[in-house]
């Protein structure tokens, strides 16, 4: 049988790829940024021939350093009928992970966890730990969440046929349901999400103007007002920005002393083959410094890379938690005052890239004494040139490590403001939704019904009206 990858570019064009090609368009190493526009590509493989209809995607996940892997992996789960979500043995159900979990159930009707890197568990530490992760998924989501072990090591085929059997074979079997309960489940969560909205509004508008007035005071009161929401958000983001500076500094100054000593060491070899009047050997000398201290820089950027991962990482769990407080709070005093639960809205939030500049290298004399070579031959001056730009490879290696902890600080600290300005902005639109909401007016109650009879409640056969009971 022949089979035909086939690339697709976000411009809509389409070409078929080899499989020894595909690095070249999914790797950042070979497709930093995704500078070539890529869309997708499609990997046909006879693995899957057993399962007709059943599309594997596999997306970069929610934690990556590169803001456009988060975003394919968000773009990709509306569409999911089935999320299988990774979990790692060596640190089972992190944050991350629960919050990924979280965003899976509400996007796709199946979700599964995949336990990997079982092979660094004994057989009784691996049961401990999948019976540990089923209990904690039962109960932070109220139902069984599958756990299926996983290793790419050992019994690799024993895992696939795991997998194959409980996972692919199940949504193979019937698509046509998969897929209509995959729509089914997408539809629903957004028709609770309106009606929870709908109902507010219909429970205000049945009141008295009076009474509406305590209503709103009631659900909007001080524990989510907005000033004090933004005052909590801006306590937490300092707190985040002054954490980046020290931690880049300490991370990248480690390395000062080896790289001045690789570059002083590669810089006495190059002076030694250079020829050429004092104008041109400083010229190459800033050329040379610049191209190595850069590749250098770049280096030491994979490095600082994790850490601004984690540090914008630890800001978006951090606001995260503030907003998702603030609408606990909001949906208490909701279920309080109106008898109505609002249904779940994440916060999703969009991490914003992180880029650092090259490295600048200073001139090599302070005073233009190159310009006097005509002056100065190499036979009397050489000696003199090399002591001096060899003395400026430490200055240089430190006030380039220096500017690139500060570049990666300034990149981190406008992603955490870009954040907590996102986190604010879904916070204060809830405030506002929900105080036009409770503002209604008995004229509207017979269109509040309208709406609410058109969206059949998912979680019931038939359609209740909130305040006269069955329809």
């Amino acid at each position: 049988m022949s089979l035909t990858n086939r690339l697709s570019l976000l411009d809509g064009s389409a070409e078929a790829v080899s499989v020894d090609r595909i690095g070249e368009f999914v790797t950042e190493a070979q497709n930093p940024g995704n500078r070539r526009r890529v869309a997708v590509v499609d990997v046909l493989t006879p693995a899957l021939r057993d399962w007709p209809g059943v599309r594997l995607v596999d997306t970069p996940g929610l934690g990556s350093v590169f803001a456009h892997n988060t975003r394919a992996t968000r773009d990709w789960l509306p569409n999911a009928a089935v999320a299988l979500v990774a979990v790692s043995a060596e640190r089972p159900l992190s944050d991350a992970d629960r919050r990924l979990i979280e965003e899976a159930r509400q996007a796709a009707p199946r979700v599964a966890v995949l336990l990997t890197k079982v092979d660094l568990l004994s057989d009784a530490d691996r049961a401990e730990v999948i019976g540990f992760l089923e209990v904690r998924l039962r109960e932070q989501f109220g139902g069984a969440v599958p756990v299926l072990p996983f290793s790419t090591r050992e019994n690799t085929e024993q895992w696939i046929a795991r997998l194959k059997d409980e996972i692919l074979g199940p949504v193979a079997g019937d698509i046509t349901h998969e897929r209509q309960a995959a729509l089914a489940h997408k539809l629903a969560g957004l028709t609770r999400a309106c009606r929870g909205y709908l109902t507010v509004a219909l429970r205000a508008a049945d009141q008295a103007e009076a009474d509406r007035d305590r209503l709103r005071a009631a659900v909007l009161d001080e524990s989510v007002r907005a000033d004090v929401l933004r005052d909590e958000l801006a306590l937490a983001e300092q707190r985040l920005r002054s954490a980046a500076r020290p931690a880049f500094e300490g991370l990248l100054l480690a390395h000062h002393g080896p790289v001045r000593d690789d570059l002083r060491e590669a810089l006495a070899a190059e002076l030694r083959t250079w020829k050429g009047n004092l104008a041109e050997q400083a010229r190459r000398y800033e050329g040379w410094l610049r191209d190595k201290l850069t590749a250098e820089l770049v280096a030491l950027s994979r490095i600082a890379a994790p850490k601004a991962a984690e540090l914008v990482g630890q800001a978006e769990e951090r606001f995260r938690r503030i907003v998702e407080a603030f609408r606990s709070r909001l949906n208490r005093n909701v279920t309080a005052a109106v008898g109505v639960a609002l249904a779940p809205v994440a916060w999703e939030a969009r991490r914003p890239a992180v880029a650092v500049a090259p490295a600048a290298i200073g001139s090599t004399f302070d005073i233009h004494w190159d310009l006097l070579w005509w002056l100065l031959p190499m036979g009397l001056v050489g000696g003199l040139f090399r002591r001096h730009v060899l003395g400026r490879v430490d200055w240089e290696v430190e006030k380039n490590l220096t500017r690139l902890a500060g570049d990666w600080s300034e990149a981190v600290v406008a992603a955490v403001a870009d954040l907590r300005k996102q986190a604010q902005s879904w916070a204060e639109a809830e405030l506002v939704t929900l105080t036009r909401l409770l503002t209604e007016n008995p004229a509207e109650m017979d269109t509040l019904r309208e709406y609410l009879a058109r969206l059949p409640d998912p979680d019931r056969r038939d359609v209740v009206d909130p305040l006269r009971g069955s329809a």
